[in-house]
């Protein structure tokens, strides 16, 4: 198969294992823009608004409105900022940080399921596959 077919295929693939995971989120309330600004708070070191923004590519006004409502829904909590008063630090409050667990269970669940299904064999081209993924994504 040539590299560009190869892409092409692997891309769809991609594109369409991930809309199936995104389907399984814990609140339904949150939308992939919510859950990805959640992910950057949780992988930020130092999660200000400005960090947040530029980890999601978009202006600070824009995520002003993001992280509000996942304080409304007390999913982030803020703290002032350690050495500039004019700042905030935003965290994954504990109720957050269950609902991202438990969404993440769910998604494991369905791959799992999904995953069970395919033959000896094809578990273990996918277990090969991973490293390969996880490479492409780097790069």
């Amino acid at each position: 198969m040539a590299t560009i077919a190869l892409a092409d295929s692997l891309r769809v693939a991609l594109v369409r294992l991930g809309r199936r995971m995104r389907q399984q989120r814990a609140d339904q309330q949150l939308s992939p823009h919510h859950l990805s600004a959640l992910g950057a708070i949780q992988q930020l070191e130092e999660p200000t608004l400005a960090r947040i923004a530029a980890a999601e590519c978009v202006k600070p006004p824009s995520m002003v409105k993001t992280l509000q409502y996942l304080e409304e829904l007390d999913y982030v909590e803020r703290s002032p900022h350690p050495s500039d008063g004019r700042m905030v630090v935003l965290r994954i409050s504990d109720k957050g940080e269950e609902m991202i667990a438990s969404m993440r269970e769910r998604r494991n669940r369905v791959l799992a399921a999904s995953i069970a299904k395919l033959s000896p064999e094809e578990r273990e081209i996918l277990a090969k596959a991973v490293p390969l993924l996880e490479r492409l994504a780097e790069q």
